[in-house]
């Protein structure tokens, strides 16, 4: 007896190996664009508040610039929240080009 409905269904696999250069790049691309749109909001509220803690423009940019030239352990409050967020969306970016990359290289 044959029945139309009811045939067998295999699983299609969602990637073809673990180092295929499109299923990397569609996840580096994903992943990328996850961490810029969580950290770069975060980077741009961060520093407005140091723009109004410290009353003005180049004292709030001279701040950032030395939370980024020191180290991550001897930062506190804004000035740690700003240089996370600050490497979070620079990371986030490099996994997005990286994934651009692959997926440009057609492989």
């Amino acid at each position: 007896m044959l029945c139309i409905g009811m045939s067998q269904r295999r699983p299609v696999p969602t990637y073809v190996g673990p180092l295929d250069p499109a299923a990397v790049a569609t996840l580096a691309k994903r992943v990328g664009l996850a961490l810029v749109a969580a950290t770069l909001p975060v980077a741009v509220g961060t520093f407005a508040g140091m723009v109004l803690m410290a009353g003005s423009l180049p004292a709030a940019t001279d701040a950032a610039a030395a939370a980024m030239s020191g180290l991550l352990t001897t930062e506190q409050g804004l000035s740690w929240l700003f240089y996370v967020s600050t490497l979070g969306t620079a990371l986030g970016c490099w996994i997005l080009g990286l994934g651009l990359l692959l997926d440009g290289l057609d492989l």
